[in-house]
C-alpha cells in the first residue's frame, strides 16, 4: 500500500490526532535530513522474504511464488527522482527471494534446506587414510560445544581460545554483541564441512566448516533459527590445538546470500547499542545510540499494539511472538546488507522471514516453517527525519511491519507455484495495513482520498503490487478488503480469516464463506462496492 503524500499534496495538509501518541517531552530527532516544508511523502510497502510497505514494490517474477510480503518504500521529496515506480527494480528484489520461494514450495527449512541446497549431506571430518588423521568429527564437534558453552555462560577469554588473528578480533565483537541479547537457546551446530583433515602432505590439516549458529530470542521467536558461517580450521599437528583461523559468511543456497542471513547486527557493529523493553529489542550502530532511544518508546508503544490486538481478537490456537527485533541503520548500504535480503531503492523497512533451523519437509501443521522475523529500518528515512510527524510516521511504519511478524510463524509451506498455493497478497498486504490504521483511522482515511478517489479501480482483489500509480491504489484497497469483513462480522472472524489463509492458502472460498457468509465472487462484488462507497 501506499504512504500519504506530503502535506499540502492531493487529499489535503497532513492529518494530527488519532495515532499520535508520544512519551512526555518527546524530542525532536537532531539535524533531520531536510525536511520537506510541512513534512514528507508518507510511502507504502513492499517485498518478500520479507515484509514491508512500498511506493513502488516489485512485480512478481513469473515462474516462481510471489514473496510473502514486500520491502517497505522510501517516500520520494516532491520533485524528487526517488524509487522506481515503473517496476524495474523488482527484479532485484524477486531474485533475493527465490531461494526462500523454492525451499517454501518445497517445505524446506533451517537446516534441511541447506543439506537439499548448500552442499549435500551432513558431513563428518574423515580423510584420507593414507596422512594422519589430524581433525575428526569428535574434535570439530567439541570445539564447536566449546563456543556454545563459553557463549552461554559469558566466559569470553574461553570462547575466544582458538580464535587467531583478525578472526579473533571480530569475534570478540561478535561474543560482546551477543552477550547483549536475551537468547532462550544460542549454540553452534555443524551444517558442512570441506578440506583435508589427514596430514597427507606434512603442513597440517586444514578445514572449512560451515557453521549454523542456532538461535531463539526470548519472546521474539517461537522456534529456533539460524545465521549460517563458515569457520577456516587449521592443526599442525596432534600436539597443536586445532585454531579458527577465519570466519566469515556460509556459501548460500544456489550461490545467493538471501537464505545465509548473514550479516546480523551483531556482525556488522563493533558495539551495538541495544534498547530493552518489554516488547522489544531496538538495535543500533552505538554511534546512533542517541536517536536509538528517542525513537524506541514509539516502537515499543506499537508492539504493545500489535500484540495486545492479537491477544484480544486473534485465534487462540495460534503460536504467535510477544516481541520483536527491530534494527534501525541509517546507512543505506549497510540497511541493505543486513541479513542478506535485497532491497530496491524506494524502500523504507522490511520484516526479514526467519525459517526455523529444523523443520524437515513439511507434515505436521505444529512442526512451523518459519520460527519468527526480524525487522529493520532504514533510520535516514523520512519517517525518521520529518521534524513535525516523525513520532507519527516511526508507528505507523512499526505497526505495519509488527503486524507482518506476529503473523510470520503461522505461514505455510507453499504447495506449489499456482497462486492458489500462496497466501494472497492483498490478504498479507491488506492485513498489515489494517493494522497500522487501526490505530490512526484519521490517516488510513486519508491514504484513501489519497490512493483511491478519482483513482481507476478495477473491482478485482489485487494479487500483487502492480507497477507505477496503480501500487498505492492497490495497497489501500487491500487493507479496505480486510476492514470491509471485521466491519461486516467483526475483527475477531477477520483474524481467524487471515490466520486460516496463513495457514490453509487454497481454501480461499472456504474461508471467505466461513468469515463473511460469501463466497469468493459474492464477496469481490460486495468489497467492490465496499471501496466504491468509502472513497
Amino acid at each position: 500500500m501506499s504512504y500519504p503524500p506530503p502535506p499540502g499534496g492531493p487529499g489535503g495538509t497532513y492529518p494530527q490526532g488519532q495515532g499520535g501518541w508520544a512519551p512526555q517531552q518527546p524530542q525532536q530527532p537532531q539535524q533531520p535530513q531536510q525536511p520537506q516544508p510541512g513534512g514528507v511523502p508518507y510511502p507504502p510497502q513492499a517485498a518478500p522474504g520479507h515484509y514491508g510497505y512500498p511506493p513502488q514494490p516489485p512485480a512478481t517474477a513469473q515462474g516462481w511464488p510471489a514473496p510473502p510480503h514486500m520491502p517497505y518504500p522510501q517516500p520520494q521529496p516532491p520533485g524528487g527522482s526517488g524509487g522506481d515506480r515503473g517496476g524495474s527494480g523488482l527484479k532485484k528484489a524477486v531474485i533475493g527471494v527465490v531461494v526462500l520461494a523454492v525451499l517454501a514450495v518445497l517445505g524446506i527449512g533451517g537446516l534441511a534446506a541447506y543439506q537439499a541446497f548448500g552442499g549435500g549431506a551432513l558431513p563428518t571430518a574423515a580423510g584420507n587414510a593414507q596422512g594422519e588423521q589430524l581433525l575428526s568429527a569428535k574434535d570439530i564437534q567439541e570445539l564447536l560445544d566449546g563456543r556454545s558453552q563459553a557463549l552461554r555462560s559469558g566466559e569470553e577469554d574461553t570462547y575466544l581460545a582458538p580464535f587467531t588473528g583478525e578472526a579473533k578480533d571480530t569475534q570478540k565483537s561478535l561474543f560482546e554483541n551477543l552477550r547483549k541479547i536475551p537468547f532462550a537457546q544460542a549454540e553452534y551446530a555443524i551444517l558442512n564441512t570441506t578440506g583435508t583433515s589427514t596430514d597427507e602432505y606434512g603442513d597440517g590439516a586444514s578445514v572449512a566448516l560451515d557453521v549454523a549458529f542456532v538461535h531463539k530470542i526470548q519472546d521474539v521467536d517461537v522456534r529456533p533459527v539460524s545465521e549460517w558461517y563458515r569457520w577456516i580450521i587449521k592443526r599442525e599437528s596432534k600436539d597443536a590445538e586445532p585454531r579458527i583461523t577465519k570466519v566469515g559468511p556460509a556459501p548460500g543456497a544456489f550461490g545467493a546470500k538471501s537464505y545465509v542471513f548473514y550479516p546480523a547486527p551483531w556482525d556488522l557493529y563493533d558495539d551495538m547499542h541495544v534498547v530493552k523493553k518489554a516488547h522489544t529489542l531496538t538495535i543500533s550502530d552505538k554511534k546512533h545510540a542517541a536517536d536509538t532511544d528517542r525513537y524506541a518508546p514509539y516502537i515499543e508503544k506499537a508492539a504493545k499494539d500489535d500484540i495486545e490486538l492479537w491477544r484480544a481478537n486473534g485465534p487462540e490456537d495460534t503460536e504467535t511472538p510477544t516481541g520483536f527485533v527491530t534494527v534501525l541503520e541509517p546507512d543505506r548500504k549497510t540497511y541493505s546488507s543486513l541479513y542478506g535480503s535485497q532491497s530496491v531503492d524506494w524502500e523504507a523497512g522490511q520484516s526479514v522471514a526467519m525459517p526455523t533451523f529444523d523443520a524437515g519437509f513439511g507434515g505436521d501443521e505444529k512442526d512451523l516453517e518459519y520460527g519468527g522475523a526480524r525487522v529493520k529500518m532504514d533510520m535516514s528515512g523520512n519517517r525518521f527525519t520529518n521534524a513535525t510527524y516523525w513520532p507519527k510516521l516511526v508507528q505507523e511504519i512499526s505497526h505495519h511491519e509488527f503486524a507482518h511478524a506476529v503473523v510470520q510463524p503461522l505461514e505455510a509451506a507453499s504447495g506449489g507455484f499456482a497462486a492458489e498455493s500462496r497466501t494472497r497478497w492483498w490478504v498479507v498486504e491488506g492485513f498489515a495495513d489494517y493494522v497500522a490504521f487501526r490505530f490512526d483511522s484519521e490517516l488510513g482515511a486519508w491514504t484513501i482520498r489519497n490512493d483511491v478517489t478519482g483513482k481507476e479501480f478495477s473491482g478485482t482483489l489485487p494479487e500483487d503490487p502492480g507497477a507505477g500509480d496503480e501500487v498505492s491504489t492497490n495497497y489501500t484497497v487491500s487493507y479496505l478488503a480486510i476492514r470491509f469483513m471485521a466491519e461486516k462480522n467483526g475483527e475477531a472472524a477477520a483474524l481467524r480469516f487471515v490466520t486460516d489463509q496463513y495457514r490453509h492458502p487454497g481454501q480461499l472460498d472456504r474461508q471467505l464463506r466461513e468469515a463473511t457468509g460469501m463466497g469468493e465472487s459474492e464477496f469481490q462484488a460486495a468489497w467492490a462496492g465496499y471501496v466504491r462507497s468509502n472513497s
